[in-house]
């Protein structure tokens, strides 16, 4: 159903629903939020001229609740809902529900969401009219003998992906035939948890591909118009974390191929709405793949609205009210380049692994459009995706565009718990990044990793210390190094001798001026001499060794009863933290775990607890899956033994590093 409206409900959280509710405001359209437990202080839900809570997260998803949605859309009076990415919204049965409650569906119909909806139909309604597709097999209803039999047509290595959804849940590449049968049952387990369908497909490999697809706008009058490429390879996990359009190093014939197939696919299904076609290239071959269609809006279409100035989302809105399109393939034009990357909550130097906690102090950089939903003092869930911030930069070609991206990494400020920042500036440095053309295995095989900085960040964090009046002992752990950092200050007059030993690979010694603010010492390198040139509140700007510098330090607030804070220090291209012990005495070292002892990798929610108490176990059995920001883990049996104690069950919340089974020997 399509037609005019003026009341739009947002039936998705966070960055998307903002980015909404601003082209419906620009169209003049009244807004409705809706929102779980996690966000109901988010900012989507104070931008809408009005929200409605659908459930607590605890029970279930609220933004999966189609039931829920459709009674918000009562209360509110609103005539159209828009699913924005990611949860509904490439389900063809919410699609339906919303058309039978008599409202507007914001996005393509039904029927071509369910041609597309599964990647094994996609690819048969691709073959039948000539786009040429990656080899495969489905694996619906095969047992694992044939199964195998597929896989060894295929050829090793393959890839594993569920037919339904995306962003990597339930893709896994299998290089071994004897390590098929545990992928297949995790890939299941993964898609059936994100998507309610645990349908396989096993495809060749590709490992020098690239990822290009293609966005297109098309009405409900047949009308139908491509707006270019975008690059999408540099991906972990087959999650894409750098976008750019135009990709680079194409032909012209590559890329008016891809438009063509792009357009041709989407008309045969009577698409409408804005969507993507995506599509694998392999680098090695020059063959080009069609993979799937994207039938919603995507993360990264802001990089094609930069370079066409069209607003992909108001076109969106547009189209749903039943206009036609008022653009021409020849009045679309392209100008310069546009490249965006995705600030993710994570811990880069602990194989990215995602963060939840709450923001101490969030600044968007100036000079380039940044996507967010993010506020100071915002908490990040573990129910919801990483993802923070998209930041997206635009210029006359790759390089500047590149340039002021890699600009605006440096000057964002994002404390409170670690991010990616640092990680997507490494792959901006990176020279083969620069020379463009990436494929899709760049990650894995270039080792990108954030620039230590050991003397600035050993009197930087010197300086926090010192600056809280720390003058006795004090311990502190730096996610730089990933150990333990022993600081010990003798003092005597205005003077005050610091000695840092990072865990005996590094020894540094500092004299440590008193400065005017008694709360304030300035340390000295072990070659020379730092002198404080100006501080305000949360910064400092130094001269070492005749070299200026700002440094961003930010401390957590002082709980009483606890023994010390969080320092964050962040400077151009390298992040700290610190934790900060104020006691007088040396405290006693940790008791370490027993051999059988398994612990949480990360902040996450129990999804399944695999044995029971008494049971017996041989090492690398399956023991509890623990589900971060939408991605699983499986973690297993360290040795063979008994499950001692249970020390978690499903459902629950669990911190980075809380013991979860006890295995005895």
């Amino acid at each position: 159903m399509h037609g005019p409206f003026e009341t739009l409900l947002i039936a998705n959280r966070g960055e998307i629903a903002v980015r909404i509710i601003q082209a419906a405001r620009a169209l003049g359209l009244r807004t409705v939020a809706v929102y779980g437990t996690a966000d109901r202080q988010a900012t989507h839900v104070a931008m809408a001229d009005e929200a409605v809570w659908i459930g607590d997260e605890a029970t279930a998803v609220p933004y999966l609740q189609i039931d829920r949605i459709l009674e918000a859309a009562a209360q509110t009076g609103a005539q159209a809902v828009h699913p924005g990415y990611g949860f509904l919204a490439e389900r063809a049965d919410f699609a339906r529900a919303v058309i039978d409650a008599e409202l507007v569906w914001v996005g393509p119909p039904p029927h071509a969401m369910t041609a597309m909806a599964e990647k094994d139909t996609a690819k048969a309604r691709a073959e039948a009219i000539g786009v040429a597709v990656v080899p495969g097999v489905q694996a619906r209803g095969l047992s694992w003998s044939e199964l195998a039999d597929g896989a060894n047509r295929i050829g090793f290595p393959l890839l594993v992906k569920a037919v339904s959804g995306g962003g990597g849940r339930g893709m896994r590449v299998v290089h071994e035939p004897d390590d098929l049968e545990p992928v297949i049952t995790l890939a299941r387990r993964e898609a059936a948890n994100a998507f309610g369908d645990d349908t396989l497909l096993l495809e060749r490999y590709v490992a020098c591909g690239r990822h290009i697809e293609v966005q297109v706008l098309c009405d409900h009058h047949g009308g139908a118009v491509h707006l270019f490429e975008r690059e999408c390879s540099v991906q972990r996990r087959h999650q894409k974390l750098i976008e750019e359009s135009p990709a680079p190093g194409l032909t012209t014939a590559t890329r008016q191929a891809l438009y063509d197939d792009a357009v041709r696919l989407v008309q045969s299904i009577g698409y409408a709405g804005a969507g993507t076609v995506e599509f694998l290239l392999d680098d090695a071959t020059g063959e080009r793949f069609f993979l799937e269609v994207n039938a919603r809006i995507q993360v990264e279409h802001p990089v094609t609205e930069l370079i066409t100035g069209v607003d992909l989302v108001q076109s969106q809105l547009r189209i749903a009210m039943g206009e036609p399109l008022w653009l021409t393939q020849a009045d679309i034009l392209t100008q310069g380049h546009a490249m965006e990357v995705r600030l993710c909550a994570e811990d880069a130097r602990d194989d990215h692994r995602p963060q939840a906690g709450e923001v101490q102090a969030w600044r968007a950089p100036p000079g380039v459009r940044v996507d967010t939903a993010l506020q100071a003092s915002d908490r990040v869930s573990v129910h919801y995706d990483s993802m923070v911030a998209k930041l997206i930069a635009h210029g006359p070609d790759r390089l500047t565009t590149l340039r002021r991206l890699r600009r605006a990494l440096d000057v964002t400020e994002l404390t409170g718990l670690s991010s990616n920042r640092a990680f997507l500036a490494a792959v901006l440095d990176h020279a083969r990044f620069r020379a463009g053309g990436v494929t899709t295995r760049f990650l894995d095989t270039h080792d990108i990793a954030a620039p230590r900085d050991p003397i600035g960040d050993g009197w930087l964090v010197a300086a926090a210390l010192l600056r809280h009046g720390e003058r006795l002992k004090g311990r502190f752990r730096s996610n730089a190094w990933r150990a333990d950092v022993t600081l010990l200050t003798q003092s005597s007059g205005d003077r005050a001798h610091v000695y840092l030993d990072y865990a005996g690979d590094n020894a540094w010694r500092f004299a440590v001026d008193h400065h005017p603010d008694p709360d304030l010492l300035l340390p000295v390198s072990p070659t020379g001499h730092a002198r404080l040139i100006a501080a305000g509140d949360g910064w400092l700007r130094l001269e070492v060794e005749g070299r200026l510098a700002t440094y961003r330090v930010r401390e957590t607030a002082h709980v009483p009863g606890e023994l010390g804070r969080t320092v964050w220090i962040q400077r151009p291209g390298h992040d700290s933290e610190a934790l900060v012990e104020g006691t007088l005495l040396p405290e006693p070292a940790p008791e370490p775990l027993p051999a059988g002892a398994v612990i949480s990798p990360s902040a996450a929610m129990v999804g399944a607890v695999h044995v029971e108490v008494g049971a017996t176990v041989a090492a690398g059995d399956d023991l509890v899956t623990v589900e971060a920001m939408k991605m699983l883990t499986v973690l297993r049996a360290p040795e063979a033994g008994l499950v001692r104690a249970l020390h978690c069950a499903v459902g629950e919340s669990v911190s980075a590093g809380q013991l979860l089974v006890s295995i005895t020997a």
